[in-house]
């Protein structure tokens, strides 16, 4: 399994195969004759983030550009689905890409591919008090903005919110542990967005989620290459 993860995440065709599902999950949506704003910024934001997550599943900064763009149509896509913990980590995520396009390069290998960290048992504490903060903030911001969710939506998006913005400040700070909350995240998403009936998010979220699994593979496989080279 590992082995045709990693063949097909490395396959050329993988990103044009990645952006022809959103597309058709666009177009499933009947755009020119029950065209909803929410999914076109959704269809925007699906496609510079599947370029993003892929590139950054390689260990490419250039991902991080890719981020910025992605972060807009995300956010704006759930918000106006009332997802506000899918949309809130959108603008955290802007900020945090534009930290990460200039930290990575200073942890660049001679192939321009990131080199990954191991998380330690003292950033292991620190990611579940930011789960746990992080989930608290969320409630606190969907009563402030009023949003009206059900307590499943209200439950998805805590825990969307909560693994989201951890997961991205791992994966900033070279962590590769941070996949590991990216591939619970894309799960939940996906399941909030079946519900909600945004089928753009929920097929992006189904691609991220392999993707997740793959940046997971190819990032442990850096680690121990560089073992071996140290060795």
């Amino acid at each position: 399994m590992k082995t045709l993860i990693m063949k097909i995440g490395r396959n050329k065709a993988y990103p044009y195969v990645s952006v022809v599902l959103v597309t058709i999950a666009f177009l499933a949506t009947n755009p020119l004759t029950n065209f909803e704003w929410r999914y076109l910024l959704s269809f925007i934001g699906a496609i510079c983030g599947l370029i993003c997550v892929i590139l950054l599943a390689k260990g490419k900064n250039s991902g991080n550009i890719f981020g910025m763009l992605a972060g807009f149509g995300e956010m704006s896509g759930n918000l106006l689905g009332r997802n506000v913990g899918a949309a809130l980590p959108s603008i955290y995520y802007f900020v945090t890409h534009i930290f990460g396009l200039v930290t990575w390069k200073k942890h660049l290998n001679e192939e321009a591919t990131l080199k990954p960290r191991q998380l330690t048992e003292r950033h292991f504490g620190i990611a579940i008090v930011f789960i746990i903060v992080a989930s608290f903030v969320n409630m606190y911001l969907t009563g402030i903005l009023g949003v009206a969710n059900d307590p499943y939506q209200l439950m998805l998006n805590n825990f969307i919110f909560a693994l989201g913005v951890t997961a991205q400040f791992l994966m900033i700070a070279r962590f590769s542990f941070n996949w590991y909350l990216w591939i619970i995240m894309n799960v939940l998403v996906i399941s909030l967005n079946i519900y909600t009936k945004n089928p753009i998010i929920a097929t992006q979220y189904a691609i991220y989620l392999f993707n997740a699994v793959y940046g997971l593979l190819e990032w442990h496989d850096t680690e121990k290459k560089k073992v071996l080279s140290v060795q």
